[in-house]
């Protein structure tokens, strides 16, 4: 399975996610993964300094993304808007910070996080999850340039991005860089923290 195509491992998930709900075992057939690198060639659009979101597919079940990241690039603090979330890295070497909510942070307004949980540097083949119930992370390439193929159980507009000196969070629409791998326009910067995700 190390040398599958990506084509063809989305097309494995999709007859997976098949009319059921979840994505149960979508974990297990990440664990060890790397996809075949040329199979990412269409998706893997970079950017001096940031980290982009490409997507490879999309339905009412599943969103499948490849974010390419910029060495030392790294996301806000954020959630992932109640989905379950499957975060497999593909090169490069990442840390992630992990947070728990101790209060607020349900929608738009006052929230305060625990101390960050450090996992990491990790590197190929590593998978992280996220679910509703612990859904609040941060994710830096240490490495790079780096790529993650992120897998979401349902598609992620919106989500939570946290700011920790204010006990504050914000609602940010998501954006895509390319889509099914051709670029998109690209949209005017947005203030920080509000760095794609």
């Amino acid at each position: 399975m190390n040398a599958m195509r990506l084509g063809e491992w989305v097309e494995l998930l999709r007859e997976k996610a098949g009319g059921m709900p979840g994505l149960e075992g979508v974990g297990d057939g990440l664990a060890g993964l790397v996809l075949e690198p040329a199979s990412l060639q269409p998706y893997l659009h970079f950017r001096r300094g940031r980290y982009t979101r490409n997507l490879i597919y999309r339905d009412a079940r599943l969103e499948v993304l490849l974010n390419c990241w910029d060495a030392g690039t790294f996301s806000p603090i954020h959630d992932h808007d109640g989905q379950e979330c499957w975060f497999s890295v593909q090169s490069g070497a990442f840390v992630l910070e992990n947070y728990t909510l101790e209060a607020g942070g349900l929608g738009p307004g006052p929230a305060r996080l625990g101390p960050p949980v450090r996992v990491g540097p990790m590197g190929a083949g590593f998978v992280d999850f996220r679910c509703p119930e612990a859904p609040i992370h941060r994710v830096t390439a240490t490495g790079g340039p780096a790529v993650s193929l992120h897998v979401y159980a349902g598609p992620v507009d919106r989500c939570l991005v946290f700011d920790t000196r204010r006990q504050r969070c914000v609602s940010r629409e998501l954006r895509y860089h390319s889509v099914f791998g051709r670029p998109l326009a690209p949209l005017p910067e947005a203030p920080a923290p509000s760095v794609p995700l």
